[in-house]
């Protein structure tokens, strides 16, 4: 584990200039920080001290790595409103999802959450579980693992390339992992390739830290308890968390669901939140050149009424 927090520390969050903007306006009180990382976003509690930041990671790294001075916790999604709730958090003036990988956890050596890299097959993001990459290509049948290829990846070779890994097993290294992916894919533009190697490391590191779902449920959990002209703030870095986020914002923000021909609303939805502008904002350019990382970003954000 990096202990020296000069190198822990590469670069800045997405768009944080944009997210300062935001939250400046939110009312007094506890906000949260639901992906703490290497802190960046976090940082932002130093310039507006009306706020109370609390932090959740569920990769102990990012953890044991955060600054003394900042209130982390380790915690999955799905944990966090329960934790609120026992400890008297609650409503809170808003909450921040990033739903990128750390770069810590990219560069790593050891995490294999990057075929850049060659390492173990693990990409736990909570290295207490016991579920990693290495258990799903080596254990599932091929019927399970073309499931979660296919749902997770939505890449067209997905069937092929499971029937590889089948035939490939062991399979213990992420360049071990690369090499069946190639083998299974026709000869193609290596660009290609490539995005059909990202799309499966995704799928994978998908299945192991059940994030889908993780950020459902935890959505779900707070919607409820945020004050009145509070945040709900979420990243996305693919289509399969935009098209959560966006799915569940498009609902809070609704406030009838009746056919158009109903002359009077019989369907008692309320709307909880509004739009406080655009449904969606991008990195400026100046931020994709400087952070390669952000440019596939998309933040979205709801303001309770």
């Amino acid at each position: 584990m990096n202990t020296n927090r000069a190198e822990y520390l590469p670069h800045e969050g997405v768009m944080l200039e944009e997210i300062s903007s935001i939250i400046k306006d939110v009312p007094t009180g506890n906000f949260v920080d639901a992906t703490y990382g290497f802190g960046s976003h976090f940082n932002l509690s130093t310039i507006h001290d009306h706020l109370n930041f609390i932090g959740f990671d569920r990769d102990l790294e990012s953890i044991n790595n955060s600054n003394s001075v900042h209130n982390v916790y380790h915690l999955n999604f799905s944990d966090i409103y329960k934790y609120l709730s026992q400890n008297n958090h609650l409503p809170l003036s808003g909450i921040m999802y990033d739903f990128g990988l750390s770069s810590h956890q990219i560069d790593s050596k050891h995490r294999g959450f990057s075929f850049q890299n060659n390492s173990p097959l693990d990409m736990r993001m909570d290295m207490l579980q016991d579920l990693s990459a290495a258990s799903i290509v080596n254990n599932y049948s091929e019927e399970k693992l073309t499931k979660v290829l296919k749902a997770y990846s939505e890449d067209r070779y997905s069937n092929k390339i499971s029937k590889k890994i089948i035939e490939s097993r062991p399979v213990l290294t992420t360049n071990e992992l690369v090499k069946a992916i190639k083998e299974a894919l026709p000869r193609q533009n290596p660009v290609f390739t490539e995005k059909t190697i990202r799309r499966i490391f995704q799928a994978l590191r998908i299945e192991v830290n059940d994030e889908l779902n993780e950020i459902t449920f935890s959505l779900n959990s707070i919607k409820k308890s945020i004050k009145k002209k509070g945040i709900i703030l979420c990243i996305s870095y693919h289509s399969l968390e935009d098209k959560i986020v966006k799915k569940f914002f498009n609902e809070l923000t609704t406030f009838c669901i009746c056919e158009p021909s109903v002359p009077i609303c019989k369907c008692d939805v309320e709307q909880q939140y509004s739009y406080p502008g655009k449904k969606k904002y991008l990195p400026t350019e100046k931020e994709k050149e400087s952070n390669p990382r952000s440019k596939s970003a998309i933040m979205r954000y709801v303001v309770k009424l």
